[in-house]
């Protein structure tokens, strides 16, 4: 049977008193139309003691986990830690992303809050959305023959020391052989989405989001000669601690921390099921995001 009715989710930052305003206001606008709305469950009781009763009512409550399988288009309105967290959770099927900025920097939200009812309009009549495909990372972590971890990473995997000041020995390896091994305080494994949070901060380059690749970032290596480096995200990339660990642990775009044993195995390679789709502003680049953001070169600049 055809599907006729389109169907939004909204994941709110409901502390946020400007998220609250913003997602009533598009709740509305998007039930007007005839689509249905969705709101994760997880979040049911703090949605519920923000959004009036009348709406409550006409909201469908579903797994996060769900969004991918029931939504044509997600609204994210927050910062980018809260569309990090809703993103590694659709695995099954790639939706579009409208990104709205409520947070502070706004790399992968990018649409201003003024903006987020013409977007959602369009989508609404049909218009298509410009859209930027964002590859991410596969990671799984394996403790003996028990799967720790496996699923997507949209900016970095990150691994560092705990509280006790020890380096870290690193070895990584590429189908069978040793690219490197190093003496650092952690190693930053990011996305070219990823290149512009903490990886740049530790030195690495700015990769343009629409290449695939990895990039691995020492972080304080005790060497003159470890430097980052930029390689394909075809092959699974596996770590080992030579050493073993103490409090070493791995963190995954900020938000997911797991301690590291000495038999822990890290294989780190392209998400391969889907890409993450995110709706862009109209006319804006990712070299004007990027002076926008982070004041890249001259500020002077005069587009042609």
């Amino acid at each position: 049977m055809k599907k006729t009715k389109q169907s939004i989710g909204f994941v709110v930052k409901h502390h946020q008193p400007r998220a609250r305003s913003l997602a009533i206001e598009l709740v509305e606008e998007a039930l007007l139309s005839g689509a249905e709305v969705f709101f994760p469950k997880e979040s049911a009781d703090l949605a519920k003691s923000n959004l009036p009763p009348a709406l409550q009512k006409k909201i469908r409550w579903i797994s996060i986990t769900e969004f991918s399988k029931r939504c044509d288009l997600v609204m994210v309105l927050g910062g980018d830690g809260t569309l990090l967290s809703m993103a590694r959770q659709m695995r099954d099927r790639s939706v579009p992303i409208v990104g709205v900025n409520l947070g502070t920097l706004g790399f992968l939200t990018e649409v201003p809050p003024a903006s987020a009812s013409s977007i959602l309009n369009q989508f609404i009549s049909g218009k298509k959305l410009p859209i930027q495909n964002r590859s991410m990372l596969s990671v799984k972590l394996t403790r003996g023959k028990k799967v720790l971890f496996d699923g997507p990473v949209i900016n970095d995997a990150v691994i560092s020391k705990g509280s006790i000041a020890r380096i870290i020995r690193i070895q990584l390896s590429m189908r069978g052989r040793i690219i490197n091994s190093m003496r650092a305080d952690g190693l930053i494994i990011s996305t070219p989405s990823g290149s512009t949070a903490y990886s740049l901060a530790a030195g690495g380059p700015i990769v343009d989001p629409s290449l695939q690749a990895m990039i691995l970032s020492p972080i304080c290596p005790h060497s003159l000669t470890q430097r980052p480096i930029v390689i394909t995200d075809e092959n699974p990339l596996e770590i080992t601690l030579q050493d073993r660990p103490e409090e070493v642990m791995l963190t995954l775009d900020g938000q997911e921390v797991f301690a590291l044993q000495p038999e822990d195995r890290i294989l780190i390679s392209r998400f391969e099921k889907h890409s993450l789709k995110l709706v862009s502003m109209p006319g804006r680049d990712y070299f004007s995001l990027l002076r926008e953001k982070l004041s890249f070169g001259n500020k002077d600049v005069v587009p042609l």
